[in-house]
């Protein structure tokens, strides 16, 4: 763990706003790295993909938004797979995970 001491308010301000950075001061693992292979690079790819995901729980169920990231996590053909292979995230494992997810949204609706 990296427990470095902030110069500043601000610097907290700053670091408070890179996810990316949160996690390696404090050691933490990438929220998708469970779905990762060895390969699996903490970076833009797997960024993009969490940040759909979390459009699809935070988002206004008719924002458009919320639309482009539910067609890119369960419907995509191609875009999901390429941004899971550059990540070294199994594509299908996830996608699987997340659509049980979506299920099990939908039904508490009903």
């Amino acid at each position: 763990m990296n427990y470095r001491p902030l110069e500043s308010l601000e610097d907290l301000i700053q670091a408070s706003l890179d996810p990316t950075a949160l996690r390696e001061r404090f050691g933490l693992p990438h929220p998708l790295s469970e779905f990762g292979a060895a390969d699996f690079k903490d970076g833009v790819c797997a960024d993009f993909i969490l940040g759909c995901v979390h459009d699809t729980v935070i988002e206004e169920p008719q924002s458009v938004r919320r639309k482009g990231a539910e067609w890119f996590l369960l419907e995509s053909e191609r875009a999901f797979f390429v941004a899971c292979s550059e990540a070294g995230i199994d594509a299908e494992r996830l996608r699987n995970h997340l659509r049980r997810c979506y299920e099990n949204v939908e039904e508490g609706d009903q």
